[in-house]
């Protein structure tokens, strides 16, 4: 059945057929075992448009292979000797290393017949491994990576020495394939190193990565192993692998630094070039990166992850490179935020450190940022756990802030997610180190670092934090004189210091003086409120409103407020300019001449039919609300 055509439901089929050979073949004797094999083998010398199919079968059979069970057994009656027990290798996964010592005497009994396990090895050695050897030959002109895959499946199988003898040759063969011009076989070549991979186990990605760099070095074949490594990470690191990807770090981090930085990326930034193969359309070494970034163990090497940034930063830099560590630090803030090893407290300890080291250098009076981090992690009550935050510039680089803005963002990010409990002590004890590190971090020059402060201390002012007092006036000070050097509200500096003023407005911790709310109305973001109208402004006007300030401007601004309501044609304005000026009616003293005017734009307003009947609900609700609401207040 499973060698016949059988029409358009045949895959399903031939599945069925492989999957209960394999079955059968787990309850086998050894000798029945062996026949079924040879004769995969022999099939395919007759059927050679069958040899993909049988390859599987022989895949299949392999997976079952349960004869080392007996090792197990064996090794209890008789203990080798401890000489062979120190004679341990990752590469003898089926069949146990003692076991192999002792193969003279392990004995296979079923159904009355016994077979030694020195002749099951043997078997293999001598007359299963050759075939699909002579199989790996005769495909020496293309890649199969069932081939590939079978004969790893034997080798596992056979002691620790012969794997390690054929290995090589079988991963340089496929690694020699990623140099062929034809995509199809480069295609090829990565799913079979894939599936090599795969059966392998993550223990030898460090082997492979190794035999790729030294395989492809020059021209071309750089943009084929920055392809081909994100390719196969990305097929094996679908499920979480936390940890193991630690051994081979440095390997994996050079690869993506050369492929990123390196004079072949260049050429992928030529149209023409970009162009010619699949390889250089796009650059998946970034993707590689979060990927590293989130199977790291992250308490022992987050750190290593920022060395091809650093390193970077301390040369000559390009217009064109400034970019690309931003890019790198982002995805390997992305690959950190969905790592399952980087708990709050390990992160909390990392970002602080990378700050506050960044602060120092910058002041120009480094020193060991322990003492600060020791104080976070006392705050925190971690239970003695450490994270490494040592300096990681060891040169001031004009690219250097970009480590604290990785920090700041890292951080921003993460308090996002966390629900900001008021009675959460431990999170609160962790939290309040931050202010005054943030508080620092707003004398800086850089624009991307007070933008991104004043994001974090945004939700920190509305929880009771002991810093806050301390920092208060240094925190408002800068909001207002951001906020007075600039009208453009879109900027992201301009868009932080707004909302982080509305969290002041509306909360408790922190207050605004009389006059530093006067000072707010003059700002002038308000001054051409009409024309360029802002839904963070009008938040801001809203909070001002709330807080009940009487000046002249207010008078007017309600009026301007009033007549955007009907203007605008942004429904998310339209509904801010009824909320503010709803509350300024019904707050505010206010003349019965005055009131009068204002009841009247709303009452006439509903009149103008080129206001378009979406227009109407709100008004005209607004006028009712208005006048049962003045009705029993008076």
């Amino acid at each position: 059945m499973l060698l016949e055509e059988q029409g358009g439901k045949g895959e399903h089929i031939k599945s069925a057929c492989l999957e209960a050979l394999a079955s059968i073949s787990a309850l086998m004797e050894w000798k029945s075992y062996y026949n079924l094999l040879i004769r995969c083998f022999q099939e395919m010398n007759v059927h050679l448009d069958k040899q993909k199919i049988l390859l599987r079968l022989i895949c299949s059979i392999l997976d079952q292979f349960h004869f080392s069970q007996i090792c197990s057994s064996q090794e209890v009656k008789d203990p080798p000797d401890s000489s062979l027990a120190d004679t341990s290798d990752s590469c003898s996964m089926a069949v146990s290393r003692k076991c192999v010592g002792g193969t003279s005497s392990a004995m296979v009994h079923k159904n009355g017949t016994s077979v030694g396990l020195s002749e099951i090895l043997a078997c293999l050695h001598k007359t299963v491994l050759p075939k699909i050897q002579q199989l790996l030959d005769s495909d020496s002109d293309k890649v199969n990576a069932n081939i590939s895959v079978a004969a790893l499946k034997v080798l596992k199988l056979l002691p620790g020495d012969t794997i390690d003898s054929q290995l090589p040759s079988i991963i340089h063969r496929i690694a020699n394939q990623l140099k062929s011009r034809m995509e199809s076989i480069r295609d090829e070549a990565r799913l079979a190193l894939s599936a090599c991979l795969k059966e392998l186990g993550l223990e030898y990605l460090q082997f492979i990565v190794r035999v790729l760099r030294a395989t492809l070095k020059r021209g071309y074949e750089l943009h084929v192993l920055g392809y081909s490594l994100n390719f196969i990470l990305s097929k094996f690191l679908s499920g979480p692998v936390c940890g193991k990807l630690d051994y081979c770090l440095q390997d994996l981090l050079s690869a993506v630094e050369n492929d990123i930085l390196g004079d072949v990326a260049e050429e992928k930034e030529v149209e023409k070039l970009a162009s010619k193969m699949k390889e250089t359309r796009k650059q998946k070494s970034f993707e590689t990166l979060k990927m590293i970034a989130q199977n790291i163990t992250f308490k022992t090497h987050a750190l290593k992850l920022l060395s091809p940034v650093t390193t970077h930063m301390l040369k000559h830099l390009t217009p064109k490179v400034k970019p690309k560590l931003e890019s790198m630090l982002n995805h390997i803030a992305a690959g950190i935020e969905h790592n399952p090893s980087a708990d709050q407290t390990d992160l909390f300890i990392f970002i602080y450190g990378l700050i506050e080291d960044w602060i120092k250098e910058e002041n120009g009076s480094f020193k060991n940022s322990s003492g600060a981090v020791a104080k976070l992690h006392s705050r925190a009550d971690a239970s003695q756990k450490t994270v490494s935050s040592g300096r990681v510039v060891g040169t001031k680089s004009v690219c250097s802030h970009l480590i604290a803005v990785f920090a700041l963002r890292l951080f921003q990010n993460h308090i996002k997610r966390v629900k900001m409990d008021k009675n959460a002590e431990q999170l609160l004890s962790m939290l309040d180190p931050f202010v005054e590190l943030l508080g620092n971090c707003l004398s800086s020059n850089y624009e991307d670092i007070l933008s991104a402060s004043l994001t974090c201390l945004t939700p920190l002012v509305r929880l009771p934090l002991p810093s806050l007092p301390s920092q208060a006036d240094r925190i408002k000070v800068t909001l207002l004189d951001i906020a007075q050097s600039s009208v453009k509200t879109s900027s992201p500096l301009m868009q932080s210091c707004l909302r982080l003023l509305i969290a002041l407005l509306w909360s408790t911790n922190v207050t605004l003086s009389s006059e530093q709310l006067h000072l707010l109305i003059e700002f002038p973001l308000f001054v051409d409120l009409e024309r360029n109208p802002s839904f963070i402004a009008l938040s801001l006007l809203k909070a001002i409103v709330n807080r009940k300030l009487v000046v002249p401007q207010m008078y007017d601004l309600a009026i301007r407020v009033a007549e955007l309501m009907v203007t605008s044609q942004v429904e998310s304005i339209r509904k801010k300019c009824s909320q503010i000026l709803l509350k300024f009616l019904l707050h505010y003293r206010l003349s019965k001449k005055n009131l009068q005017q204002h009841l009247d734009f709303l009452l006439n307003n509903l009149r103008h039919v080129s206001l378009g009947f979406k227009f109407y609900p709100r008004v005209l609700h607004l006028s009712i609300y208005m006048y049962l609401s003045i009705f029993f207040k008076e």
